[in-house]
């Protein structure tokens, strides 16, 4: 055995390495040995299958994984009962693999069997339990289930503040998140308080100049867009500008994501030609760091789109539209939704433009989606229901009214 203990930890050597393959060879020599030794209902048994079935799942082979899981789950079971934080430890990994198919209903009932079992052999203050209940809270978030969300987060934050102090990372991250709910419930108010709170311990401990500072900052300004408050919320977004360019480059997705908030800005609030300055330095950004063909750079293609179309300069906006168009059906096909809305879009430009043949074209084949998606025939949108006050406002469209 004491052979077997040194096979185990350079496995774990291995494994910590990301050397998978020669951690897994390890591992199941291990299991070897302790089969023969110990039986197949022993504590090192079920550690050294969840250790093989770590593997599997880090490897994405899902179904092995699990197989693995609930083998050292059983095993953990026989020789060490029900409640033992061995046992609590493989139903979490069980848990996450859960999540990460996509079966939250299961993951969840994991999760909170899980959870008991952790507080009934680890106390109620140990930090084994913020995980557990920060990856509930997660599955809450995803099911639109809000309430029950924060109460799990809030649950993780005293555990936290009690053992890490109200100023350390992990507290700060799950402000964060207990932020996040809040924005989209809609309570701006609320996610606004604990931003700020967010940024003050960010700030404490990592100074101005760092990525933490700068994504909360972010944050801060879309809740201020949200109050309409969109002066405060441009101060707050190009302070994470300046972060993101200091310490990531100008040519980084990070920047490109706040110059679109800010662009969104200036475009609320009429500023056209601000809105486009910093969509068309979104656009080259983007499409440097992400290729042309990426959903990001449809929604700041039609962005552009829109801004010439406020304008009035259709000709232009239809470009922007048709590029976005021919981008869309790359990464999703001719016969997706996203199609059919871009399509009804540029339909209504054409109609704007007064072009009534193409325009009819456009939105013929949006409906022909629709239709062919299930979707009901009032998905279709044609805009200036006046059409006698679009044809004053665009003489040239007055025929088609």
């Amino acid at each position: 055995l004491d052979v077997a203990a040194t096979v185990y930890n350079a496995g774990q050597t291995y494994h910590q390495q990301g050397e998978l393959n020669k951690a897994m060879e390890l591992y199941e020599e291990f299991l070897g040995i302790a089969r023969a030794r110990l039986g197949s209902k022993h504590r090192d048994v079920a550690i050294m299958l969840k250790c093989i079935a770590q593997i599997h799942h880090e490897q994405n082979k899902f179904e092995k994984a699990m197989e693995l899981y609930t083998e050292a789950l059983v095993a953990g079971r026989e020789a060490l009962g029900d409640e033992h934080p061995e046992v609590a430890s493989i139903m979490n990994k069980i848990g996450n693999l859960y999540y990460e198919e996509g079966n939250f209903d299961a993951a969840l009932k994991t999760y909170l069997e899980g959870l008991e079992v952790e507080r009934s052999v680890l106390g109620e203050d140990h930090p084994n339990l913020t995980v557990t209940l920060t990856n509930i809270g997660q599955i809450y978030k995803h099911k639109s289930e809000y309430v029950l969300a924060l109460k799990h987060y809030h649950e993780a934050l005293t555990i936290q503040q009690k053992l890490l102090g109200s100023s350390h990372p992990n507290v700060a991250t799950t402000l964060s998140s207990i932020g996040l709910l809040n924005y989209q419930r809609g309570h701006y108010d609320c996610a606004l308080n604990v931003y700020q709170e967010v940024l003050c311990i960010r700030r404490s401990i990592f100074g101005d100049d760092h990525l933490d500072v700068a994504s909360t900052l972010n944050s801060i300004g879309l809740v201020l867009f949200k109050l309409s408050l969109c002066e405060f919320a441009l101060d707050s977004f190009m302070e994470s500008l300046r972060i993101r360019q200091l310490l990531l480059g100008r040519d980084n997705r990070d920047v490109a994501i706040i110059m679109y908030n800010i662009a969104t800005v200036h475009f609320d609030r009429g500023d056209e030609d601000e809105a486009m300055k910093f969509y068309r330095e979104t656009l080259r950004i983007e499409q440097a760091a992400l290729g042309h063909d990426h959903q990001d750079v449809v929604l700041t293609l039609q962005h552009i789109g829109q801004v010439y179309q406020q304008q009035g300069e259709l000709t232009e906006a239809l470009e922007y539209f048709e590029e976005a168009l021919c981008t869309e059906r790359k990464i999703y096909g001719s016969g997706s939704v996203k199609v059919a809305r871009t399509l009804n879009h540029i339909g209504n430009i054409y109609l704007q433009k007064g072009s009534s043949k193409e325009a009819m074209r456009s939105f013929t084949e949006a409906l022909r989606l629709f239709r062919q998606l299930g979707k009901s025939d009032d998905d279709l949108v044609i805009a200036g229901g006046d059409f006698y006050g679009m044809s004053l406002v665009h003489p040239e469209c007055a025929p088609v009214a």
